[in-house]
């Protein structure tokens, strides 16, 4: 009971500790960033007429306000079960400085999906196979792995991806199919479990959203109880959770349909 006790005791304060860190970074870096996409492109006295007028244009597209249609609570709105936010392929608008922040917190502390997602993996990566070992079964042990999930999952994995996608003009929203028939929008939502958009609505390869996955991973080894490798535990956590984001964006993707089916039968 006591080492029960104990064991507790460290995962918390381990908890505390990265949140305060991951919201020092996030409370650095989006700042940066946003004051870097506020910043108007300058240009050069050398440069041809024909550049500025392609960077001019280039920039208004850029910080150009999103249409009527797809106002700011709806460019925000997180998937109460995903815990996602998409964007359409079709009349994409990238994220404004401001808009990040607040997409940063829905989905991290302020929103349904924010700690649904936790209940999920806890349930399918941990529960499921009794790990850690430690913490045991039942409701106490299923309640210390949802938290160490989502302090890793919500708190250090967005702490880390939302600034590192501002700083490198990654979109942190899914980006939705703008095809039709369900195998290439199921196709769409496999690719784009790895790719993103840039600032320009190009796809690009999801650095941060994939680092961010092995870098939760690896913070979570320091409250997880028992010895282990850390290397070897960051690469297999890793590599599960980019597994499981792949039916999560499925679900994403088709979740239009999924939510009037519900609706149409409640």
């Amino acid at each position: 009971m006591r080492m029960s006790i104990q064991t507790a005791v460290r995962t918390t304060r381990g908890g505390v500790r990265l949140a305060l860190l991951t919201a020092a970074w996030a409370g650095f870096a989006l700042p940066l960033a946003w004051s870097q996409a506020s910043q108007p492109t300058s240009t050069v006295g050398t440069e041809s007429v024909g550049r500025q007028t392609s960077s001019a244009a280039s920039t208004a597209r850029q910080s150009s306000p999103p249409s009527a249609t797809q106002d700011e609570k709806q460019r925000l709105t997180v998937n109460p079960v995903t815990g996602q936010t998409s964007a359409s392929a079709s009349d994409y608008v990238a994220l404004t400085g401001e808009e990040r922040w607040k997409l940063y917190f829905k989905q991290t502390y302020w929103s349904v999906g924010a700690y649904l997602g936790p209940f999920v993996a806890a349930l399918v990566l941990d529960q499921a196979t009794g790990h850690p070992k430690e913490w045991g079964g039942g409701f106490r042990g299923y309640g210390r792995r949802v938290l160490s999930r989502w302090v890793a999952g919500n708190v250090v994995q967005n702490g880390f991806q939302h600034p590192a996608a501002a700083l490198l003009k990654e979109d942190v929203r899914y980006i939705t199919s703008n095809q039709h028939g369900f195998k290439r929008r199921a196709g769409h939502s496999v690719l784009y479990s790895f790719l993103t958009y840039n600032s320009p609505g190009q796809p690009t390869l999801n650095v941060s959203n994939i680092a961010g996955y092995y870098v939760a991973s690896a913070a979570s080894t320091l409250w997880l109880p028992g010895r282990r490798n850390a290397a070897l535990y960051t690469l297999s956590d890793g590599s599960q959770a980019i597994g499981l984001s792949v039916p999560v964006n499925m679900l994403q993707e088709f979740w239009p349909e999924v939510r009037r089916t519900l609706f149409r039968r409640l």
